[in-house]
């Protein structure tokens, strides 16, 4: 019964991973026989200015939406998880974004930011100073961020809404006794009950932000002079130029990242969970 999905896993998946890992130790276009290069390409990564800009955008990209995503919605689930009017409706429209294509999304948010779109223009109208958002290698990222955040929070909605339903009703009622207040409850009943769950959205909030990438295409391509040029941005570039060694690095450079981050918050939230 598992047989199919096992040689699917194994075919489309853990065979390229080895072909890409031997790849990456040598230098390919895709055409001809790979020429073992050893950890040149890693080296060359490192001495790129290009790969260490992508670098330093992606980790900017991650600090900025899982400091604000999460946040959000974390937050939103609070309001939710009240006796709100149209509770229903409230939950359904933040989550509509998450089911809408990230392509659509990033379409949107690029018509809405351009220099006559609708941000400028209540700007304008206001009297306050418009930008040409995706134009500007200051603005560009945070406008890309933003575009992620809104499409992405409602995801984080609905995953803490479901954890906070399920806390017992009775250590909200012995806090109440003891005098608590309603952000003491949240600090000391409410968090320390989501802890698994706040580790199971920053683990997948970051692996997702990591692989950033739709909307770079999309919203700015890279630009304003790789001010958004993210690793998988890079990747794809590497790929498209037939430099599969290369390619092939900056995915092991991006697996070894994910693999690093993901322990260090597993051990984190474990340790103070004890």
């Amino acid at each position: 019964m598992v047989a199919p999905a096992l040689i699917a896993a194994g075919v489309f998946l853990y065979v390229p991973i080895v072909f890409s890992g031997y790849w990456s130790l040598t230098e390919y276009s895709g055409l001809g026989k790979p020429e073992w290069v050893g950890l040149t390409n890693y080296t060359h990564l490192f001495r790129d200015a290009e790969f260490r800009k992508a670098l330093l955008n992606t980790f900017l990209f991650v600090v900025l939406g899982m400091g604000i995503g999460p946040v959000l919605g974390f937050l939103s689930a609070l309001l939710l998880n009240n006796a709100v009017r149209f509770r229903g409706f409230f939950r359904a429209a933040y989550f509509v974004p998450v089911m809408t294509s990230l392509v659509v999304v990033a379409t949107i948010w690029k018509v809405l930011l351009n220099d006559q779109g609708l941000i400028n223009q209540i700007l304008s109208f206001f009297e306050l100073p418009t930008r040409s958002w995706l134009s500007n290698t200051t603005t560009a990222l945070p406008a890309v961020v933003v575009t992620s955040v809104w499409q992405g929070f409602g995801f984080e909605t609905v995953v803490f809404l479901a954890a906070l339903q399920g806390i017992p009703r009775e250590l909200y009622d012995a806090a109440k006794v003891d005098g608590a207040s309603y952000w003491q409850q949240v600090r000391n009943v409410t968090l320390p009950s989501l802890r698994s769950t706040i580790m199971f959205v920053y683990i997948i909030g970051i692996i997702g932000s990591f692989q950033v990438y739709d909307q770079i295409y999309v919203m700015t391509g890279g630009g304003p002079i790789n001010s958004t040029r993210t690793l998988v941005f890079d990747l794809v570039e590497r790929f498209n130029q037939l430099d599969l060694g290369q390619a092939s690095a900056v995915a092991y450079v991006l697996l070894a990242i994910l693999a690093l981050l993901s322990y260090v918050q597993i051990f984190i939230f474990e340790r103070g969970g004890r």
